[in-house]
């Protein structure tokens, strides 16, 4: 599992396993593990993408006014794209679609994405929402499992 802090109260985990049971029970689980460890109280939205490679979470803290002590979430789960991104092209080279944009490359996390995962400490994950405008000024650089 990889925890990256996006501000104080903002968050994105990576889960390493597929969800066997129920999704939207078992991130709720998940995440009430993580409470006292990431200090979460309030009303959080969580964005959940489900992937053959794992499971990502973006929770986002909406109020925290009514929910003091308390942690109450808004499960979202979205059918979009993951991608991943990093400097080095050869790390994601064997991945499906590869893209550059200013700087990065960003390798869409798909079923070859078994090879990469020893190596995600050289990125991060980026959903496609976040990432539409970079998307639409890229350039194609490769991708070879087409």
């Amino acid at each position: 599992m990889i925890i990256k802090h996006l501000n104080d109260t903002d968050f994105k985990i990576f889960i390493f396993n597929k969800i066997s049971r129920d999704l939207t029970d078992e991130i709720k689980d998940i995440i009430k593990k993580l409470q006292k460890k990431l200090n979460l109280k309030g009303f959080y939205k969580v964005i959940v993408i489900s992937k053959s490679v794992g499971v990502f979470l973006k929770i986002i803290k909406l109020d925290d006014s009514f929910y003091k002590d308390v942690l109450e979430l808004k499960i979202d789960i979205r059918d979009c794209d993951l991608y991943f991104k990093t400097k080095d092209y050869f790390i994601i080279s064997s991945l499906s679609k590869v893209v550059y944009y200013d700087g990065y490359y960003y390798g869409l996390v798909d079923d070859y994405f078994d090879k990469v995962i020893e190596k995600v400490e050289f990125g991060e994950y980026v959903l496609e929402y976040d990432i539409c405008n970079i998307l639409s000024n890229c350039v194609e650089v490769g991708g070879y499992n087409e």
